[in-house]
């Protein structure tokens, strides 16, 4: 914890040094970052994600994803997008995942908000630890404070139960070169139940016979899941760190970003041969890509 701390006041004190030194030539990051179309347009891209986390939590053989897309976008603000996800594990290569999507984006001055509804069609296999939950709802809003963006978002997930989750980002773009190259260090907290993770653990992770779930026993142990205790509590899930960098080039957008996870208030688990407690890890995973508008 005391490292976490740590590297929270580090990003705290570099936002407060790069305020002034801030390209943007709009009068709202917002405005900037991604505004009401003017017209309507296809977006084309392929992503590269080095591993899978869910509010901090992963499986701890790591899931790779090489992830095709295209979708909709139009200029009232509505948009549907489809995506499938390849997994690119060694000796282990799949689809391993779809996702279908809709939803409403409204892009202001300084405020932004909408809504999404997506829908995941997991490989029976999958070792992803969202691969119980099907269908996720979420609406969002964000306000340009011009020191900083904040983006408070609250979602639904579903299963065989469901599990609420709330989210806060509080991020800061900074532009170059004319404002094509945008880069964005966020701060980000993640709250809500693990209905979810008890039902990877308790039927999936047993089922692909994968059971080296982070949090688990080592995988030299062999016992069965019976339960995570107190998978409905509403509590902090993790907090983190991330960098996004992206590059405009005409009808082209180059993407990357790094983030840190650090997860807090580990499970009890329920085994068939004993109960013990998860001993959560600070995770960190990359993704790059490239977006095509038509």
């Amino acid at each position: 914890m005391k490292t976490m701390k740590h590297i929270f006041l580090l990003l705290a004190i570099l936002f407060v040094n790069l305020l002034p030194i801030t390209t943007n030539a709009q009068s709202s990051n917002l405005s900037h970052i991604d505004s009401s179309f003017t017209s309507s347009e296809v977006r084309i891209g392929i992503r590269y994600t080095s591993d899978y986390y869910y509010a901090g939590r992963a499986d701890s053989t790591r899931v790779p994803y090489l992830s095709p897309s295209i979708g909709y976008f139009h200029k009232s603000g509505l948009y549907i997008r489809g995506r499938l996800s390849y997994l690119t594990a060694a000796n282990n290569g799949r689809v391993d995942r779809y996702i279908f999507s809709g939803g409403f984006n409204y892009f202001g001055k300084n405020f932004a908000t909408g809504f999404s509804i997506s829908e995941y069609i997991f490989n029976d296999l999958s070792y992803a630890i969202q691969a119980e939950m099907n269908t996720y709802v979420s609406v969002f809003a964000g306000y340009d404070f011009n020191a900083a963006i904040v983006y408070l978002d609250a979602g639904i997930g579903f299963s065989e139960g469901s599990d609420v989750f709330l989210s806060a980002e509080i991020n800061k773009p900074i532009f170059a070169f004319a404002n094509r190259l945008r880069i964005s260090p966020a701060i980000l907290i993640n709250i809500g139940s693990l209905r979810y993770y008890n039902e990877y653990y308790t039927m999936r992770s047993q089922a692909t016979g994968e059971r080296k779930g982070k949090g688990r026993m080592p995988s030299t142990t062999i016992s069965t899941i019976s339960e995570i205790e107190s998978y409905e509590k509403f509590q902090v899930l993790d907090y983190e760190l991330d960098l996004a960098l992206s590059y405009s080039m005409n009808d082209i957008r180059f993407y990357s970003s790094l983030t840190w996870t650090f997860p807090v208030n580990p499970s009890t688990i329920v085994s068939d041969k004993e109960t013990y407690t998860e001993d959560l890890q600070n995770g960190f995973y990359w993704s790059m890509g490239i977006i095509w508008t038509l």
